[in-house]
């Protein structure tokens, strides 16, 4: 394929996946009109995205605290001593839930990022005892390799995954 038609195919991916992005429930012909491709193209290049792993899945976006859930945010500081493969293992392989096997618990996002903090893992509990037990089994569990854990907890959500809060205007008057 010529540079021309392989830059066309990485604009119209693009175009696809903001589309999917914002609403990943439309159906092939919604989507084509908004990108304003055929339906047959969108289709073929949402294959080839799930196939090559771009596109990692779908879930939905939802307000957890209408079951009782609170989202937390953890940074995380790593020291200089390397964490050994099973702590890699146990991590990637995601069993971080593990940790605290009797409380309401899931992970929604653990990253490994550059800055201040060597990583963030965001999740949902039922309360402020429960993310400081996942924090305490966590520090626990790699108190060689990790200097400083923070443990912050969100109050209003205005976005999520790119999606905004639909009750911001209630919300908003927490602001």
């Amino acid at each position: 394929m010529s540079k021309s038609g392989n830059e066309t195919l990485f604009k119209d991916e693009k175009k696809v996946l903001m589309v999917l992005q914002k609403n990943a429930r439309g159906n092939i012909e919604d989507i084509a009109k908004k990108c304003k491709l055929s339906p047959q193209k969108v289709s073929q290049i949402i294959k080839k995205l799930e196939a090559e792993k771009t596109i990692w899945g779908y879930s939905a976006i939802s307000d957890e605290r209408n079951y009782n859930l609170k989202h937390y945010v953890m940074f995380i500081k790593r020291t200089s001593i390397p964490f050994d493969k099973s702590a890699v293992e146990f991590m990637v392989t995601g069993r971080l839930e593990q940790l605290v096997p009797n409380i309401e618990f899931k992970i929604e996002n653990a990253e490994y990022v550059h800055g201040l903090y060597d990583g963030i893992v965001s999740f949902w509990t039922d309360n402020i005892v429960s993310a400081k037990k996942f924090v305490s089994e966590f520090n626990k569990k790699y108190q060689e390799c990790v200097s400083n854990v923070v443990l912050l907890e969100t109050l209003i959500p205005l976005r999520r995954n790119g999606i905004k809060n639909p009750n911001m205007k209630k919300d908003a008057s927490f602001l």
